[in-house]
C-alpha cells in the first residue's frame, strides 16, 4: 500500500478514503489542528491527481469548486470538513467528559487519566463516522466524469466503443473490464467502480453493456 505523501502546505496525499478518515482521526486524536474560529479539518478529492487529500484549514467559508474562475481549486471538491475551532470542537469533547464524570460520580481524582483518553478517542470517532457518511465513492466519480467531458471518461469511451460497437456480434463488455481500464488511469478502486457503472449507463446501449441498473 502507498505510504501517504506530505506536501509542503502541510496536505497529506493518499490513495483511498479510508486512509484519509484514518489520518484525520490521529490529528484530532494528538490535537494536531488549528483551533482558531473557523478553522476545520478537510478531506478532499483532486481529479488532476486522483487522490484524496487531507489538510487542516483556518477558514472553512473558502468554498471549493464552487467558483469555476478559481483555477487552484477547480479540479477540487471538498467532502468532509470537521470545524476544530475551540468552540466547536474542543468544548465539546470537555462538555462530554465533563457529562461522563458527572453520570458516573467521579471526582477530578477518581477520574483516570486513562478514561479520559479512551473517551477522547470515542468522541472523535463518532463525530468522523457521522460526518463521513455523507460522503461515498459516487460523488467523486461523477466529479471525475464531469458529463462525460473529463479527459479520463473521453479516453475510457472512446477505447470502448473502438473495441465493442462496431463488433456487435462479440461478448458484451463486462463492467470489470471497464474498470481495469479506469484502474490502468490510475482512478482509486472505489471510484473505479463507481465510475464505470456511470460510462456504460450513459455512453452505451444494453446490447453493448453486460449490465442491468
Amino acid at each position: 500500500m502507498p505510504l501517504p505523501f506530505h506536501t509542503n502546505d502541510n496536505t497529506i496525499i493518499v490513495d483511498n478514503y479510508d486512509n484519509a478518515l484514518d489520518i484525520i482521526e490521529q490529528k484530532l486524536y494528538d490535537g494536531d489542528y488549528f483551533t482558531s474560529t473557523d478553522s476545520s479539518m478537510n478531506i478532499a478529492y483532486n481529479r488532476t491527481i486522483h487522490r484524496y487529500q487531507v489538510y487542516p484549514s483556518k477558514d472553512i467559508s473558502i468554498p471549493i469548486n464552487e467558483n469555476p474562475r478559481s483555477k487552484e481549486n477547480f479540479n477540487t471538491i471538498r467532502l468532509l470538513d470537521i470545524p476544530t475551532s475551540s468552540d466547536d470542537f474542543d468544548r465539546y469533547i470537555e462538555s462530554q467528559i465533563e457529562l461522563d464524570k458527572v453520570n458516573h460520580n467521579l471526582s477530578e481524582e477518581d477520574y483516570k487519566i486513562e478514561q479520559e483518553s479512551e473517551l477522547k478517542k470515542k468522541l472523535i470517532d463518532s463525530i468522523v463516522y457521522f460526518q463521513s457518511l455523507r460522503k461515498n465513492g459516487k460523488e467523486c466519480a461523477y466529479f471525475e466524469y464531469d458529463n462525460g467531458n473529463s479527459k479520463i471518461a473521453t479516453t475510457c469511451i472512446n477505447t470502448l466503443k473502438q473495441k465493442y460497437e462496431r463488433h456487435l456480434n462479440h461478448e458484451p463488455m463486462s463492467i470489470e473490464e471497464v474498470q481495469r481500464l479506469l484502474l490502468g488511469q490510475d482512478i482509486p478502486i472505489e471510484i473505479a467502480k463507481e465510475l464505470a457503472v456511470i460510462i456504460l449507463r450513459d455512453c452505451f446501449s444494453p446490447a453493448v453493456a453486460a449490465i442491468h441498473l
